[in-house]
């Protein structure tokens, strides 16, 4: 059986690296480079507790069952800079305590490992943050990986494996053959499958005609900091303010990544100065001693959303295509689950009972 997979991101990668553990022939045809797109713009948290909202259970039991697939990922892949140092979750201002109590209270109603803590335990954990800080939750479960190195790496297992990677190919329509079999024409070649598989993210204007759902694309700006020579933060701090918002700082051993804004702006990639501005100005109120660290990179990158804001996996009535895309800001989470219920789906027919609602949208 031979498949293609249109579109090499996190969700692309994924499907065809659990499509050729189940011995299929996967052809990846990617527009631009592997992976860098959104998936190379992420910061790379494995953190579905400190991701839930209060409606978002779905989600919840999703990124849950994800995150608990890294460790078989991990023995597969080799190094992906997978660290399990946990997450705060904090406040700045003592009016924010109500709200995370309340969020605490919820997340050990859903069975979480979380602990609540003052801010003078928080700071005996992360010395660097803030006085003000009045207190936050604990997710010692929560981890991290390279999001970078995770996407190099899944390139480089499907070549190994014998799948074939073709970047700098762009897709411009596909059509049925004899209602059986898909042929799927790029810019320059055109390729016969037993069928495709579409992860294009927000895709283009073209494209996105022939998608049976709608993609919106929600920027999301980010900052690279340099590490201190000295050690500083060692968790994921994750900031929540009902006055100047939300925004988090992820540790990495080569940067410290400060974000990030979530702007529906069309599909402008570009940095501004007030969004800048507004991560900077969360991160400092938290962690005062960013002030002086080194800026090494600004960028930006387009988050595929549904309008429900959940994930899209599914397959067209009656044709061998299928599609995973709307994301968001789960991607590097999700992957791993998402990868493997679409490769089940494909050969099977059957979908996971973790995917189920994440269905064509009605509206």
């Amino acid at each position: 059986m031979k498949i293609a997979v249109m579109g090499g991101g996190i969700a692309g990668l994924f499907t065809a690296f659990y499509l050729q553990k189940r011995g299929v022939e996967v052809i990846v045809l990617e527009k631009d480079r592997c992976g860098r797109g959104c998936s190379w713009d992420a910061a790379g948290m494995l953190a579905p507790v400190n991701e839930l909202e209060f409606q978002e259970l779905d989600l919840l039991r999703a990124g849950v069952a994800s995150r608990a697939m890294y460790d078989a990922v991990e023995r597969e892949l080799g190094d992906i800079g997978m660290e399990r140092a946990g997450t705060l979750e904090v406040g700045l201002r003592a009016d924010d305590e109500g709200f995370l109590r309340r969020l605490h209270q919820f997340q050990v109603a859903q069975g979480l490992d979380v602990e609540w803590m003052s801010g003078g335990q928080l700071r005996e954990m992360e010395p660097f943050l803030a006085q003000q800080v009045p207190g936050g939750i604990w997710s010692a479960g929560d981890i991290q990986v390279d999001n970078r190195l995770l996407v190099d790496r899944l390139r480089k297992k499907i070549e190994v494996d014998e799948g074939k990677v073709f970047e700098g190919e762009e897709i411009v329509d596909w059509e049925m053959m004899g209602g059986k079999r898909v042929k799927v024409i790029g810019k320059n070649n055109h390729w016969e499958v037993d069928a495709l598989v579409v992860t294009v993210g927000v895709g283009n204007e073209q494209l996105s005609e022939k998608l049976p759902y709608k993609v919106y694309p929600v920027r999301g700006e980010m900052i690279a900091l340099e590490p201190p020579a000295f050690p500083f933060l060692q968790k994921t701090i994750r900031i929540r303010n009902k006055i100047i918002g939300n925004a988090y700082i992820v540790p990495k051993k080569d940067r410290i990544l400060c974000g990030a804004t979530s702007e529906e702006q069309g599909f402008d990639p570009s940095n501004t100065a007030g969004g800048l501005m507004d991560i900077l100005r969360k991160c400092y109120a938290a962690v005062p001693g960013i002030y002086e660290l080194r800026v090494l990179d600004t960028w930006a990158g387009l988050r595929p959303s549904s309008l429900s804001r959940l994930p899209i996996l599914d397959r067209e009535a009656g044709r061998p295509i299928f599609h995973l895309n709307g994301l968001y800001r789960h991607g590097i989470l999700l992957g791993p689950l998402l990868g493997e219920a679409l490769a089940h789906l494909i050969m099977t027919g059957e979908r996971r009972s973790e995917v189920e609602s994440f269905r064509f949208p009605r509206f």
